[in-house]
């Protein structure tokens, strides 16, 4: 800031004369900051996102730090998310880290197969035409798919069915439907 220092100088009778001289100090160092290690997590139980605790970064100043501030989310989606920190001095200046936080979803989709199934063969043919039900699938963030293998037509016989369920992440589930013809 700014400082007035008044000179005064007096003569061997005693008379004096003053003037005014202002000093102006400047703070132009930044202030310094290193953001923590990244951070790697999975995703909350039953979530599709992470709410995660950061560790603040170090910082320091050659008068003083004014603030400490992120732009983190509340939760976390899976993924990469960069956080940025930022640190402010008492004068306005500022420094900046990121600081990297990653997401992964290791929850797998569930998936419930359909009942068996037990048909006769279709009229005047060797083979059944089968219309399958969808088993019922869930996921905690979402489900990108919904296969089977099951051939066009059924033989006679025993034929088994495998459902794969695959989630936004590529996560996947299977389960088995017999198919008796």
């Amino acid at each position: 800031g700014e400082t007035l220092v008044t000179w005064t100088v007096t003569d061997a009778n005693g008379l004096t004369a003053t003037c005014v001289q202002k000093v102006t100090v400047t703070d132009d160092i930044a202030p310094t900051i290193s953001c923590a290690s990244d951070v790697e997590v999975s995703v909350d139980d039953s979530s599709c996102v992470s709410t995660v605790t950061l560790t603040a970064p170090t910082v320091n100043d050659n008068c003083s730090v004014a603030s400490i501030t992120n732009d983190a989310p509340a939760n976390f989606p899976v993924g990469e998310t960069l956080v940025t920190w930022t640190v402010t001095d008492a004068n306005g200046l500022t420094a900046t880290c990121v600081q990297k936080v990653t997401v992964t979803d290791d929850i797998e989709p569930t998936v419930v197969c359909p009942e068996n199934i037990e048909v006769t063969v279709d009229t005047a043919s060797c083979v059944s035409t089968v219309t399958l039900t969808a088993p019922t699938v869930s996921d905690n963030c979402s489900v990108a798919s919904i296969t089977n293998d099951a051939p066009a037509n059924f033989p006679v016989g025993e034929t088994l069915v495998t459902w794969t369920v695959t989630d936004a992440n590529g996560l996947t589930a299977t389960c088995v439907q017999k198919v008796t013809v």
